[in-house]
């Protein structure tokens, strides 16, 4: 716990000096705006720094069998979620189920989670459990390449 500790003052320090330099009228005009932003670069700068903790926390269980099992199964879990989140988006596009309102959050959060079923499955110590956490990652990837594209190349996709 330590590691994440260190890592969310590093983050507030890095947010705090970006927001010393950028202070100015544009930023009293549109403070929401600033502070959406900060919030965002502050996730970006801690997920960042907190890879470190997690690699040492994974490394540590890496004689846990029962710890990569469980983490193979929750990542394979969740990555299908991101599969069925794209899939709404792509055949269901007007749809106002559950999963199309959750499309936006869920695809934005899978760079992060590729990146950490990702790192999970370099340190994994069975084949079997990389193959899966690499699968979890790639299904994620592919959601993170789908997000991208359908919101910042719309003319690709439709």
């Amino acid at each position: 716990m330590g590691g994440y500790a260190v890592a969310a003052l590093v983050a507030f320090c890095v947010v705090s000096i970006y927001i010393s330099q950028t202070s100015g009228p544009d930023r009293d005009a549109s403070a929401g705006m600033y502070a959406f932003g900060d919030s965002l670069f502050f996730i970006a700068v801690f997920g960042i720094v907190s890879i470190i903790p997690t690699a040492m926390a994974l490394v540590f269980l890496r004689q846990s069998r029962t710890f990569w099992l469980a983490c193979s199964i929750a990542g394979l879990a969740v990555a299908s979620t991101s599969l069925v989140v794209v899939a709404v988006t792509v055949f269901a596009p007007q749809s106002t189920s559950v999963w199309a309102m959750l499309a936006f959050p869920r695809i934005f959060l899978s760079p992060f989670l590729a990146a950490a079923f990702g790192l999970s499955a370099l340190i994994a110590p069975e084949a079997r459990f990389r193959w899966c956490l690499f699968g979890a990652a790639s299904a994620e990837g592919i959601s993170s390449v789908y997000g991208f594209a359908h919101w910042f190349a719309p003319l690709f996709f439709h």
